[in-house]
């Protein structure tokens, strides 16, 4: 899966950030810029079941 981060700013002005195929914590490191310029400190954060997969892209590029 392409790994892709989307923002979303609803008529109220509300603003979700969300990242679609990352595993583990890769997902808030690739967010967490984003969310801070936008949002500054969340009121909420969902974390998906990827969120609890291993995150083995790391790993893989030690071995590279």
């Amino acid at each position: 899966m392409t790994k892709r981060i989307e923002i979303t700013i609803d008529e109220d002005g509300e603003t979700t950030v969300e990242a679609f195929g990352y595993k583990g914590g890769a997902c808030v490191k690739a967010t967490a810029p984003l969310t801070n310029a936008l949002i500054g400190t969340p009121t909420e954060s969902i974390k998906k079941p990827e969120f609890y997969q291993p995150d083995n892209s790391q790993k893989q590029q030690e071995k590279h």
